[in-house]
């Protein structure tokens, strides 16, 4: 009697009769003589990366947890042959449990084709009882609690991490040293292919006409292609079976035992073994530097200064003394890596294996074109440094890390900006109703969840006048109990006359203050009137949730702060005139407000303008002391003028 199974979770591409299938391939074969068959055989489905093959966690009665992985018959066929010629032997457990053969193969039915597939198992590396959780992770997690600043509870010590390292060293060389090449065999027959088509060779040509000051990206795949083809004798000779794809991920460690296993063996093949030691570096380096805690991104200065470290060409990477963790953690594995392989001190080999950490770099390209930043582990512009560097130490530079990319495209990113909205000639009002729509949203979100606004402007017209645009949207969020605290130009002192004077139509007296003109412009005058019977109108509605004052200082900009997203549009004196008739004729830049930096400066900049105002009570008191405080300097100009 065949297993009942229980089944959660589902593949992106399989049906569920076809998962089902697979699975018993493997636990029906398994039961047959077993006095408990016919008991339920539970399997939970697992994301299987990106090859699109089935991961599935699977518990059989008689031999309990293991991992079942099913996939087109070729593919599972080469991966079986690659485990056991790399490990050297069948898995004792898999062979104690009748799970070490290839089961199949069944058509199945993918993309409206039918495929052979067959399926394997894998030994389960994990958690039997609760109190095992926290001792297995996958290896980057486990060099991420190493590097933790401050240490926490749990944190690894540093003879376990280096025993792991130890280990996953030893699994990778295997018993086998680096020979000096005496078969006079080139530096490009070792590398691995580089496909500059898909995505690698567009993304550099890209990024060098966006940073057009950095040389090092400029004519890269000729570069790489000559350079490579230099070295016509390569240093060390190497030919072995490699693992084929060791980033951290397929790295087990149980932290308390220091034990370490490989899986996923499906890119086996022949190579050279610095091919698999790369591509685990430069996991290494990007799991252990330090992020922001935001943002979530790479901090480039220590990037760079652990990058500058394999410029070295000692290649163990004796200790430094007083060095961060996550340096440390990288000179840990190369110490670890030279006691296992032998031949890592013969000439050029430092030099040799820099080739194959740059080919690993830009392989990592196509990752984050692919599948974004998050799911590559690093983004486009730290995976350029990390190339940039590496190149520079190939062509015999030692890289300096305070030299950095200094260019727009990477001052917006890191500021956080996610928007520019440029009203170019023709396209002002579109580009004015775009930038309103997403301002609109953030007020829409504040209001949600009764988040305060804070805004400084010049008259606030948009926001507290009854016809103002997002004078609805201010009227939603006080009704939803969230606050508004804002300061704009006191239209009774200087700062509003030197808006005025930038209504002059004609351009002859734009900034100038004319004696015999001693009102506001028309519009402005407006404008302003609006806003504050727009404000006293709110003000009697929902009384202390909004609060409006005037500026004693120039408000520089246009600074609306939400829960959602910072905006910022700077003044300018241009003409006003202008600006009035196509509506928008600056710019305007948003931030998420996770960018610490941006943050702090409009966040300090409208506490300055809310801490150096006055409250609008008494107005016709304010005004004429104004009035009287104005005359006597537009009295001191004219003298000043006169002389």
């Amino acid at each position: 009697m065949p297993p009942r199974l229980t089944v959660i979770g589902k593949h992106s591409e399989l049906t569920a009769g076809d998962v089902r299938r697979l699975v018993h391939l493997v636990v029906g074969d398994q039961s047959r003589g077993d006095s408990r068959a016919g008991a339920t055989v539970d399997v939970r489905v697992l994301q299987g990366g990106y090859s699109g093959l089935l991961v599935a966690l699977v518990y059989a009665p008689r031999s309990g947890l293991f991992i079942l992985k099913g996939g087109p018959t070729g593919e599972i066929r080469l991966e079986h042959e690659n485990r056991a010629a790399f490990l050297g032997s069948a898995d004792e457990w898999l062979v104690n449990n009748q799970l070490d053969d290839i089961y199949g193969p069944v058509d199945v039915e993918i993309r409206d084709q039918s495929e052979s597939w067959s399926a394997m198992a894998y030994r389960y590396i994990g958690s039997r009882t609760y109190r095992e959780l926290a001792d297995y992770s996958e290896f980057g997690g486990f060099l991420q609690s190493f590097v933790r600043t401050p240490p926490a509870e749990g944190t690894p010590p540093e003879r376990t991490v280096r025993a792991c390292l130890y280990k996953v060293a030893s699994l990778l060389v295997r018993n086998a040293d680096l020979q000096n090449e005496e078969e006079g065999r080139a530096l490009v027959d070792y590398l691995p292919d580089v496909d500059w088509e898909r995505d690698i060779n567009a993304s550099l040509t890209t990024a060098a006409a966006l940073w057009s000051d950095i040389e090092d990206l400029r004519d890269f795949r000729a570069w790489y292609t000559e350079a490579a083809a230099a070295v016509r004798v390569a240093p060390v000779a190497d030919r072995r079976l490699i693992h084929g794809d060791a980033h951290l991920a397929n790295i087990l460690v149980n932290s308390v035992r220091a034990e370490v296993d490989l899986i996923d063996f499906g890119k086996g093949r022949q190579a050279h073994v610095f091919e698999d030691l790369a591509r685990f570096e430069v996991d290494l380096v990007l799991h252990t530097t330090p992020r922001h805690a935001h943002s979530g991104t790479l901090v480039q200065d220590e990037l760079l200064e652990t990058v500058n470290l394999v410029g070295d060409d000692d290649f163990a990477l004796r200790d430094s003394p007083d060095e961060p963790r996550h340096r440390h953690c990288l000179r840990m594995w190369r110490q670890e890596l030279c006691a296992v392989l032998r031949g890592t001190s013969l000439p050029g080999a430092a030099m040799m294996y820099r080739w194959f950490l740059l080919s690993e770099c830009l392989k990592r390209i196509r990752w984050v074109t692919t599948n974004g930043p998050v799911a590559a582990g690093v983004d486009m512009l730290s995976l350029l440094r990390m190339i940039t560097a590496l190149r520079r130490m190939l062509d015999g530079h030692r890289y300096a890390p305070e030299t950095v990319i200094s260019t727009t495209a990477e001052a917006l990113t890191l500021l956080r900006c996610t928007a520019a909205y440029v009203p170019m000639h023709g396209h002002e009002l579109l580009t004015n109703e775009k930038r309103n729509r997403v301002k609109e949203t953030a007020l829409r979100a504040s209001a949600a969840r009764g988040a305060s606004v804070r805004i400084t402007a010049e008259t606030g017209y948009s926001y507290l006048s009854t016809r103002g645009v997002f004078n609805s949207r201010i009227v939603r969020l006080l009704g939803a109990g969230a606050s508004l605290q804002m300061v704009i130009c006191n239209p009774y002192f200087l700062e509003a006359y030197g808006i005025s004077a930038s209504y002059d139509p004609d351009g002859r007296r734009l900034g100038a203050v004319v004696p015999d003109r001693l009102e506001l412009h028309a519009d402005l005058a407006r404008k302003f009137e609006a806003s504050l019977r727009g404000y006293e109108i709110l003000r009697e509605e929902y009384k202390s949730l909004v609060e409006v004052r005037f500026a004693r200082f120039g408000i520089g900009a246009t600074v609306l702060l939400t829960e959602k997203a910072f905006f910022f549009e700077p003044y300018f004196h241009a003409s006003r005139n202008r600006r009035e008739r196509v509506l928008f004729d600056t710019f305007e830049l948003q931030f998420e407000p996770g960018g610490l930096h941006m943050k702090r400066l409009l966040e300090e900049t409208f506490s300055f303008h809310w801490n150096n105002a006055d409250a609008i009570t008494d107005v016709s008191q304010l005004e004429e002391r104004c009035r009287r405080a104005r005359t006597t300097v537009f009295d001191a100009w004219q003298e000043t003028g006169s002389s």
